[in-house]
């Protein structure tokens, strides 16, 4: 194996482990039921079918590219969100800092975010990081961009309130 099927199958293995940490999550149940993992909708999370969602970047924060956001919550859960979202090419400015911790893997894309004091980081498809509380900067999106989120749900509720059915 050459150095890049050793990237390519260690992404497949992070992803696969992201995956089965995030099926294995409890769903909260009565006493004496049975709790069983619940499993992401592989369509959703290959990008199939997500619903369109209300733009929610302010358009003064948009520098470069068309905000159409689509997306779905794929697990609701006690303690967490998972949630898939996918833009357009798109760099916009994080003016007011994260109010919450973010895990994101990307499955699609690439993204470029870039620090308050100019330092830029880059993911691809396959890479996994936490955005944290008070992060603020860049955010710029390339391609295709399609991303797994996970967020505490109390924070989740917070910024964006109780998701309707």
């Amino acid at each position: 194996m050459n150095h890049r099927t050793n990237s390519i199958m260690g992404k497949k293995a992070v992803l696969a482990l992201c995956a089965t940490i995030l099926i294995s999550a409890p769903v909260v149940a009565d006493e004496g039921s049975v709790v069983r993992a619940v499993r992401l909708d592989p369509g959703k999370l290959a990008g199939i079918d997500l619903p369109v969602e209300e733009p929610f970047m302010a358009p003064e924060d948009v520098i470069e590219g068309t905000h159409r956001p689509r997306g779905e919550i794929l697990h609701y859960g006690e303690q967490l969100i998972t949630e898939i979202y996918e833009d357009d090419a798109l760099t916009w400015k994080v003016s007011e800092p994260y109010t919450y911790d973010e895990f994101v893997l990307i499955l699609s894309g690439k993204l470029i975010l870039t620090g308050t004091d100019g330092v830029s980081q880059e993911f691809v498809a396959g890479d996994s990081f936490v955005v944290p509380k008070g992060f603020a900067g860049t955010w710029q999106m390339l391609g295709n961009y399609r991303e797994l989120i996970v967020i505490e749900r109390e924070a989740y509720e917070a910024e964006y309130g109780t998701p309707s059915d």
